[in-house]
């Protein structure tokens, strides 16, 4: 695989995404839901990608702002807000140098993709730029997983877009368990009738952490845990919810 040429949710990954996870599960948006509700304000998803989670807490009546690094995601988010027939406000920014122009009551960051920033100044970085677009009284809430270690190391799964029209997904994975990171190489090729039209590679890694690593991490970022959730919003996998808050200076 060339470097040069590797990517991260690309315009196939997001239509290959789309056509899987397309929107997330109704226990995972009843539980944001329940939240949001409770703590009233302006929200924003970061990492929010092609709006499988802002979209759906939109229908449900809520100011859900969205960001992420991905225009291909971002442009994908913006398309399926039109069919939905609904307003949706993003920004194509990095959370590594996130400039945004509100203030936010709760900041969420789903489906372990917090655990996509694997170098750790980097992510103390970002928790920090978080934090100071956040309200004193904020709420953040990060969705983390440990990746099941023992899958297939290779796997090839296909979706269909239409009846001509279909990506196919090549993938290899790479564990690190003492260091607790996985490395996923993917190759995405779109096909028309059985013929590749465009191939797209994307390399990703994902780090895991334990609970004492990740309160270190965000009291250095200025903020407190307040409780985790263990969550179940799919069956296949588990999902625990860092509820974090501001540390507030005296």
């Amino acid at each position: 695989m060339n470097n040069d040429n590797i990517q991260a949710y690309g315009t196939l990954c997001s239509l290959y995404y789309d056509a899987t996870e397309k929107f997330a599960s109704h226990k995972e948006v009843d539980f944001f839901i329940s939240w949001i509700g409770q703590h009233p304000g302006k929200v924003l998803e970061a990492m929010s990608g092609s709006g499988r989670l802002q979209l759906p807490l939109i229908q449900a009546g809520y100011d859900v702002e969205g960001v992420d690094h991905s225009s291909a995601m971002l442009e994908r988010c913006h398309q399926r807000a039109k069919e939905l027939e609904v307003q949706v406000q993003t920004y194509q920014q990095s959370l590594e140098n996130l400039l945004l122009p509100h203030v936010y009551g709760t900041i969420i960051i789903a489906f372990g993709s917090i655990q996509l920033i694997s170098d750790r100044e980097i992510l103390v970085k970002v928790l920090k730029n978080l934090r100071s677009h956040m309200a004193h009284d904020g709420n953040l809430l990060l969705d983390i997983f440990i990746p099941d270690t023992t899958i297939e190391k290779s796997s090839v799964s296909t979706v269909k877009l239409d009846e001509s029209t279909s990506i196919c997904v090549k993938r290899r994975h790479i564990f690190d368990e003492q260091n607790k990171m996985v490395m996923t190489f993917s190759l995405f090729e779109l096909l028309v009738n059985g013929v590749i039209q465009k191939q797209e590679n994307e390399l990703i890694e994902i780090v895991w952490r334990s609970d004492e690593e990740w309160k270190e991490l965000l009291f250095e970022a200025g903020f407190e845990i307040v409780k985790i959730y263990d969550q179940k919003f799919k069956e296949s996998e588990k999902s625990r919810i860092i509820h974090a808050k501001p540390v507030v200076k005296v």
